[in-house]
């Protein structure tokens, strides 16, 4: 965090610059307390495909409102000019689940907490997560009876308006129809201003866009550096990844690995995945490589994933990443990431589980200590839900070989 230009007592005649280094935690899920939050496997990344996705208790301001406190305590009290993010570590990537840039707070979204009312024809109750007036959240919800279906959805329109509609039944769960802040380094600015002023900052700039311009990235040196959030190791961000599948911190990583390399463009970080296949002794054609999440039409065989997760468990690093898998029964003996392909039904056609599986580390219960790569392919269901029902389930697999190996 910069002060860019004079001080005048308490006052900043001036903007202050945050500046994103690509940290898709930012002090939140508890990691300035030593901690990291997770719900697996419906957290609210997947609100989108899971409505009755949980959140995580801890603050996802945290990491904002520690930045904003120690800029008050540097003596500032107001700022003059404008505050600003700096977003531009790499340029913008374009995935699958929105774009990725150098500045993420609460992974990029707006929970909105949907609660049936007390009595059918009653609004729904409604909290945003984080609570901000960035977006106007307008509620045209209805509770409706017990055992109706659920139709609550929630639309992103012009200006940051955002309005949510539909029946809520008595007695279902809590809904988070979580919105995606199509411009990360607005959404952070915003919430910036909003925790400046929590910590007795008077900031006079309008919430809802910028008025100033970034300077130029040489100015920082000779900028008055006023707060700095330390990012957890990298073996704390992979283990998020890993646990809950976040695509987004996945997409983050690849980023990081391109500007390690000296580019700025997040597509040049697969050359750098890409050239340790030589000493994993794998073949460059078992393997596709389309994004940082694995997204479709990503692959690689079972062997190749074998040879990978051997050369992986060697590196002076691969026991920290062992650490960070999702053990499927809780007691240590299975380490793997689970994976899915799958085209939902749409209209006459039915739905398509191209692959599903796991791959990772397991223990026997003679105590071999295996790599293990096992998928099933190629099954078609009526609807999604029979898919999710019926289709083989590896993890049982995988289980049964472990304890009888």
């Amino acid at each position: 965090m910069y002060a860019v230009g004079a001080r005048n007592g308490g006052t900043l005649a001036g903007d202050l610059v945050l500046v994103g280094s690509g940290d898709f935690i930012l002090g939140s899920r508890g990691v300035l307390d030593g901690n990291l939050e997770y719900v697996d496997p419906d957290n609210h990344v997947y609100a989108y495909a899971i409505p009755t996705a949980k959140t995580v208790k801890a603050d996802p301001l945290a990491g904002l409102d520690k930045l904003a406190k120690e800029v008050a305590a540097k003596g500032i009290t107001s700022v003059e000019g404008d505050v600003l993010v700096d977003d531009k570590l790499w340029e913008p990537f374009q995935t699958k689940e929105g774009v990725v840039t150098s500045i993420m707070v609460n992974d990029n979204l707006l929970d909105i907490l949907v609660n049936p009312g007390a009595t059918a024809g009653d609004p729904a109750t409604m909290v945003t997560r984080p609570q901000t007036g960035f977006f106007e959240v307008v509620n045209e919800t209805k509770t409706s009876a017990s055992g109706s279906d659920s139709t609550a959805t929630a639309t992103l329109g012009a200006d940051n308006r955002i309005v949510v509609s539909g029946n809520v039944p008595i007695g279902s769960k809590q809904l988070d129809l979580a919105v995606f802040a199509p411009d990360p380094a607005a959404y952070a600015r915003a919430l910036f201003i909003e925790a400046l002023r929590r910590a007795g900052v008077t900031v006079t700039a309008p919430l809802d866009k910028a008025t100033g311009a970034l300077p130029a990235n040489s100015d920082y040196t000779h900028a008055d550096k006023v707060a700095a959030l330390t990012s957890p190791p990298t073996s704390v961000l992979t283990k998020l990844v890993l646990k809950i599948s976040h695509n987004r911190g996945a997409e983050t990583l690849l980023c990081l690995l391109a500007k390690k390399a000296g580019s700025r463009d997040c597509e040049d970080g697969m050359t750098t995945i890409i050239s340790k296949f030589a000493p994993a002794k794998i073949d460059p054609g078992t393997v596709m490589i389309y994004d940082g999440e694995g997204s479709d039409p990503s692959s690689a065989t079972p062997a190749a994933m074998v040879r990978w997760l051997t050369w992986v468990h060697d590196q002076p690093w691969g026991n920290a990443l062992k650490q960070g898998l999702p053990d499927i029964n809780h007691d240590g003996k299975i380490l793997v990431k689970s994976g899915l392909s799958a085209r939902p039904d749409l209209g006459p056609m039915p739905a398509m589980f191209v692959a599903a599986g796991q791959a990772g580390y397991l223990t026997t219960a003679s105590g071999k200590e295996l790599a293990v790569a096992f998928y099933a392919l190629n099954g078609a269901y009526p609807t999604t839900a029979d898919g999710l029902a019926k289709f083989p389930a590896t993890a049982k697999v995988l289980t049964q070989i472990q304890r009888h190996g």
